[in-house]
């Protein structure tokens, strides 16, 4: 349990878990909040929108509609006056028209006659706000010039909505299309050529009418959401146009008083015109009611939905809660076989998954301390096995090296000398680290005996940074190494093993022993890791090596055996560096 309790004390959950009663309570106590606060907020929302509206909301954003119309007028009026220009005697077309009027010859009066034509059209249709266009001759009462065919023209019989620089403008008044009788528009009429004195210049006029759509998009009362309509005023205070006739007809005075049924809203713009939109004042107050009908729908749906929510978080939240209480409560009695069923909501599914991975986890690393356990008591035993009687042992060849000397064996004497360092470094008990400068020096006694017994058939190389001498590594790591190369990579015949050990880039201790022998097979690999073939001169083999990685480095340490037929065997153990081991001792 020292292993569930801070996985456990991770989970915040379990003191609340511990009484549903009190969790009810909450939930009930969240079902009322839930319930009220959307009650506060649409009566503060109804608060707010009650005073908008009484800040003259409605009548802002009319306003605001008016002078869109406003301005949508004007730029017609403008876009008039500059179309109106290009028909000027120092306009685009009217430099040719003059010149047209001058000419005797048919065939060049044909000629230039069409390129003027040619030219009012294009202008027509590079300019789609623009309708009818011509060039009237007062003096005879006729159309010179035009880009649709003119009904009998009377200029005299237009309302005159304003005069700016010697342009007049008129309107809202019928086209004088030839097939139109009943669409509106505005148009301007201007001189030819302003102070000329010829008779072919000075009595020409030019007229520019707006499209026909362009009048009903602007002045469409539609746009207001209600009923209403527009009335334009000239600035001698008079009605020139009215989309009520019968209220307020064109021509008549305008009133100063207001209208028992409507609502004025006026604009002015910069042609002397003043624009007003009457609203009916009963389609005016329904805005109002629409704002608390509004209102009083949105609160009922809040209230419900607010109860619906509560009840739904009431039934969603407990259950799961209850339901990770029960899990809790079986890890807390080591059992872990138990798996929490997911409730199809990803909060608490999410936190279920997370504790079905802890409990399996748990029981992984429950399992997995429990093997590394029992690999640390087969190595400990291995070792005490090995330990039998060292003083004895150690008083016989004390005896055996004093005979050498005395009968002068001095090879013998070298060679129980090194037998007994290594035999003295193999049963120490200074701990199971040793640095890896202490690893070398046992290694290289052990090297001598060896090369006495094979009669130096075979030769050692060493190849160490000097850097990683005094890393920390497990005792008796190096030995076994060499010694399968011996045995199962030499043997009596003779050959070169190599040892390496270097620091790689990813700070980590890699030693690396191979030979050039008669190499090993899978098999025989399988069987030297497992421990299963006893040959090792002190009865510690590959297998403890591979025991002793994995206790003190766990899954950070590494032993890889190569090994081709004919070519030799490379032996590979890579150790991080972080002093003795990973925890695992």
């Amino acid at each position: 349990m020292k292993v569930l309790s801070p996985l456990l004390s991770k989970l915040r959950l379990s003191r609340f878990l511990s009484f549903p009663s009190s969790l009810k309570s909450r939930l009930y106590l969240l079902m009322l909040i839930s319930s009220t606060i959307p009650i506060i907020l649409i009566g503060s929302l109804s608060i707010y929108s009650i005073s908008s509206i009484l800040d003259n909301k409605i009548d802002r954003g009319l306003l605001n509609h008016l002078g869109q119309v406003r301005s949508s007028l004007v730029t017609m009026l403008n876009n008039l006056d500059y179309s109106s220009q290009q028909f000027t005697i120092n306009g685009l077309i009217g430099s040719d028209l003059a010149k047209w009027l001058e000419i005797d010859d048919l065939h060049e009066s044909l000629t230039l006659g069409s390129e003027i034509q040619k030219n009012i059209n294009l202008l027509n249709f590079t300019n789609p706000t623009v309708g009818l266009t011509m060039y009237y001759d007062r003096s005879k009462g006729e159309a010179l010039m035009s880009n649709q065919l003119v009904k009998p023209f009377h200029p005299e019989e237009l309302s005159l909505l304003t005069s700016i620089d010697g342009a007049n403008y008129y309107g809202p008044h019928y086209s004088n299309y030839k097939y139109s009788d009943t669409n509106m528009v505005f148009s301007i009429i201007r001189r030819f050529d302003i102070g000329s004195s010829s008779n072919e210049t000075s009595n020409i006029d030019i007229y520019v009418e707006t499209n026909f759509k362009l009048f009903e998009r602007i002045l469409n009362s539609a746009q207001y959401g209600m009923e209403a309509f527009h009335v334009l005023i000239d600035k001698q205070g008079k009605i020139a146009y009215s989309q009520n006739s019968d209220l307020l007809p064109a021509g008549s005075v305008y009133p100063s008083e207001e209208l028992s049924q409507y609502i004025a809203f006026e604009d002015a713009d910069q042609k002397d015109l003043r624009l007003v939109v009457f609203v009916d004042r009963g389609d005016y107050s329904k805005e109002f009611v629409k704002w608390i009908w509004s209102f009083l729908l949105v609160i009922i749906l809040s209230i419900t939905v607010s109860i619906i929510l509560a009840i739904i978080i009431r039934n969603y939240v407990y259950r799961p809660l209850l339901n990770i209480k029960n899990g809790i409560s079986l890890v807390s009695v080591n059992n872990f076989s138990k798996r929490l069923q997911r409730h199809g909501l990803l909060e608490f599914d999410y936190i279920i998954d997370q504790f079905n991975n802890m409990s399996v986890k748990i029981q992984e690393l429950i399992e997995q301390l429990e093997i590394e356990e029992k690999m640390k008591r087969e190595t400990e035993v291995a070792k005490l096995m090995a330990q039998i009687n060292p003083h004895f042992l150690y008083n016989t060849l004390n005896t055996v090296q004093w005979l050498a000397r005395m009968k002068g064996q001095t090879e013998i004497d070298h060679f129980i000398a090194s037998f007994t360092k290594v035999l003295s470094y193999n049963l120490g008990k200074d701990g199971i680290m040793v640095t890896l400068r202490q690893e070398m020096e046992a290694l290289k006694d052990y090297i001598t005996l060896q090369q006495v017994r094979y009669d130096y058939q075979y030769d050692i190389q060493l190849h160490i940074e000097e850097e990683v001498m005094e890393t920390p590594v497990p005792r008796f790591l190096l030995q076994p190494l060499v010694e399968n190369s011996l045995y199962h990579g030499l043997g009596d015949v003779g050959g070169t093993i190599e040892v390496i050990i270097e620091r790689t880039d990813q700070n980590k201790l890699n030693i690396l022993v191979r030979d050039n022998g008669a190499g090993i097979d899978q098999e025989k690999i399988d069987q030297l890791l497992s421990g299963s073939i006893n040959r090792s001169g002190l009865g510690i083999g590959l297998n403890y090596v591979y025991k002793t990685v994995k206790i003190h480095y766990g899954p950070e340490g590494e032993l890889v055996i190569t090994s081709q037929k004919g070519k030799g065997t490379s032996i590979q153990v890579i150790l991080p560096m972080k002093g003795e081991g990973n925890g695992h001792d």
